[in-house]
């Protein structure tokens, strides 16, 4: 039962729905109500990632070297190449070939791997897309 509490109060705490979320790691900023949960944009991208939905298209991000992974699904979430500089590849992939999508490794928090026939890119997960 202990685990679902946590599990509980981890969602509570990334909805910004608790009062007082508990001491706060040293270094760490306290969350806006208004910064958009992560916790829940890297649970729903995981899940496409579970399910095996294609890229469909890489799309100009709202900062400099991020972009939009709008997946098959209609899912979208902002990307950047790890090391930057690498998602023009990945976009003319997805132009030319199907993409695929999965986990980097089991501890890979957040980092995901773009593969096709011929090469791979490295992209780790910012966040959920936002007007810009």
């Amino acid at each position: 039962m202990g685990t679902l509490s946590q599990a509980l109060a981890a969602i509570a705490d990334a909805l910004g729905l608790r009062e007082d979320p508990g001491p706060r790691r040293a270094g760490t900023r306290p969350r806006r109500r208004d910064e958009p949960p992560t916790l829940l944009v890297k649970a729903k991208v995981h899940d496409v990632l579970r399910r095996g939905v294609p890229v469909n298209r890489l799309e100009p991000g709202p900062a400099m070297q991020t972009a939009r992974a709008v997946f098959a699904d209609g899912s979208i979430a902002i990307v950047r190449s790890v090391p930057p500089g690498h998602l023009m590849e990945a976009a003319v992939a997805c132009l030319r070939t199907r993409v695929t999508a999965h986990p980097a490794g089991p501890s890979a928090d957040g980092d995901i791997v773009f593969s096709w026939r011929r090469g791979q890119v490295l992209v780790e997960l910012i966040g959920p897309d936002q007007p810009d």
